[in-house]
């Protein structure tokens, strides 16, 4: 008789989700075997929808292995709003606390491993376990500081200075996803974007 497969098939036999909340403070064994329980992997493939507007959502997600973007529809034509890979949490963040409907696509450009994290999950440990409260806030202000990153690249005038902001900032993304997906997320033109990388290899 065979056993069974462990849930999580990682090196330390616990969520990703725990190492990447590590990051943030220390975690009890007893939080470590709750988050354990209580999320789950989630194999997405390249081009698959996880979100759609209007969509309820009751799930973030931790990026393991993949990338993900999200984008809005404006006159038919896609507008790419982030890109995130590898150790970043993304999802309908906005609408935590809100409505729970998604205002954007969610697709993955490449086949993606995740963590799935229940949003009603994440309320519930936070008043179980109040220690977690100190993640929580340094978990948001991380995501807080991605989100002004983002802000501050739109507000860059120039499209090459524009570009180079964004390889120092997504490190892990400028050379794995179509021109498209970059050139709409900085704003430009996907011929401009190829000029100004086509230079860029030259020097």
């Amino acid at each position: 008789m065979k056993a069974n497969k462990p849930k999580w098939d990682t090196p330390d036999g616990h969520s990703p989700l725990v190492a990447f909340l590590r990051q943030f403070g220390a975690l009890s064994k007893e939080v470590i075997e709750e988050i354990d329980v209580n999320t789950f992997p989630l194999f997405i493939k390249k081009k698959k929808l996880i979100l759609k507007p209007g969509a309820y959502t009751d799930h973030i997600y931790l990026i393991v292995k993949g990338v993900l973007h999200g984008y809005i529809k404006e006159d038919g034509k896609q507008v790419t709003t982030w890109l995130n890979s590898e150790n970043e949490i993304v999802g309908a963040l906005r609408e935590i606390g809100s409505s729970n409907h998604s205002d954007e696509y969610l697709e993955a450009l490449e086949d993606t491993f995740a963590v799935a994290i229940p949003l009603s999950y994440t309320e519930t440990i936070f008043i179980k376990y109040p220690e977690t409260n100190i993640i929580g806030r340094k978990l948001w202000q991380y995501s807080y500081h991605k989100a002004i990153e983002r802000a501050f690249t739109n507000r860059i005038s120039s499209a090459k200075k524009k570009y180079l902001r964004f390889i120092e900032t997504h490190p892990n993304v400028s050379n794995r996803v179509p021109l498209k997906y970059i050139a709409s997320y900085l704003g430009i033109t996907q011929e401009t974007l190829s000029r100004i990388r086509s230079k860029k290899m030259k020097t």
